[in-house]
């Protein structure tokens, strides 16, 4: 029990829980399957997002360029798909671009040797810049229908779209645990210093980590585009700040080596449930920014009181068994030993 109550994302996820069946007893409409399936599509641009700003956060870095990526990633889908290329193309070169950006801001942080928040604060602004000029600071209203229908295809009621989102985060989950290089992630993060003693490839890691994140990025364009059919100026603005706050949220440490997507996706949901949960008790838009950052802030001190208290017991068990083990031996001393 004392080891579950340590990660964060249980205590989240127990507090995500209650809120959803607190919410549920004000409003039933709240626990229908539709609204909870809503809330899950919802969900899956900033669970992706997340997941990208993790490997960044691991590595003891910040990325808040992530909205940006997905801006640039989503424009370049829409005018791939209104050029005629054909959408099982548009989706791998929307990937590549999101990757290429990605690991252009991993160069400017890990060669270069950039201050990341430096770094990605003039990408963003880049990137930006590139959306107006690539649009003419137009709208891409017009998107064919083919990544409309992609979008709307289910299985099970739940849209293809979700399914895949939660296979990465799965897949993603399962690599960082099974293949030894991925651990370099939270090596890094740990003891930047200590793993280049122990021959981690510490600067190549890093720019893996904002390339990845450049890919999660570009990911979440394509479901962005596929869920609005449109492709608006201001894609993904603010989403970075959300990113960030889904991933501490859950559970992933600003200071680094601490976090898995699971911690993302709990995260991501959290948020999510907050901004409906508010919308179901017909709470002044107004009041949304507010109430969701008080929230997070509770639940951190929330889980950080937990922690407090679980550290505390595991101190005084310690201290428990040492003094039972002094006392079994002390009689088995001579005078002189025991003094």
């Amino acid at each position: 029990m004392t080891k579950w109550l340590q990660q964060r994302e249980v205590v989240v996820l127990a507090l995500l829980v209650a809120l959803i069946a607190v919410i549920g007893v004000i409003n039933n409409s709240f626990l229908e399957p539709k609204s909870l399936l809503s809330m899950l599509n919802t969900s899956l641009i900033l669970m992706l997002l997340a997941t990208g700003e993790m490997f960044v956060i691991l590595t003891r870095g910040i990325d808040v360029s992530v909205g940006a990526m997905m801006g640039l990633a989503a424009v370049v889908l829409g005018l791939a798909l209104n050029a005629g290329m054909s959408l099982w193309l548009a989706i791998p070169l929307t990937l590549l671009v999101g990757l290429a950006l990605g690991a252009i801001n991993g160069v400017g942080v890990a060669v270069v040797r950039i201050p990341p928040i430096i770094m990605t604060l003039g990408a963003l602004g880049v990137y930006r810049g590139a959306m107006l000029i690539l649009t003419g600071g137009s709208w891409i209203e017009t998107i064919p229908q083919s990544i409309k229908t992609l979008a709307g295809m289910k299985v099970f009621e739940v849209s293809v779209f979700a399914i895949a989102t939660l296979l990465i985060i799965l897949l993603t989950t399962f690599l960082l645990r099974r293949i030894r290089q991925a651990r370099y992630f939270y090596y890094v993060g740990d003891n930047e210093d200590g793993a280049f003693m122990l021959g981690i490839p510490v600067r190549p890691t890093q720019t893996v980590a904002y390339a990845l994140s450049g890919l999660f990025a570009g990911t979440a364009a394509v479901i962005f585009v596929g869920q609005i059919g449109f492709v608006p100026m201001q894609t993904g603005y603010g989403q970075e700040l959300n990113a960030i706050a889904a991933g501490v949220l859950g559970g992933i440490n600003l200071s680094g080596g601490v976090g898995t997507p699971i911690s993302a996706l709990i995260g991501a949901l959290f948020l999510t449930v907050i901004n409906s949960a508010l919308v179901f008790l017909k709470v002044p838009a107004f009041w949304n920014n507010a109430i969701a950052g008080a929230i997070l802030l509770i639940v951190v001190l929330i889980d950080f009181r937990v922690r407090v208290a679980v550290e505390a017991r595991q101190r005084q068990q310690r201290a428990h068994v040492r003094h039972e083990t002094s006392a079994t031996i002390q009689p088995l001393l001579s005078p002189e030993e025991a003094s």
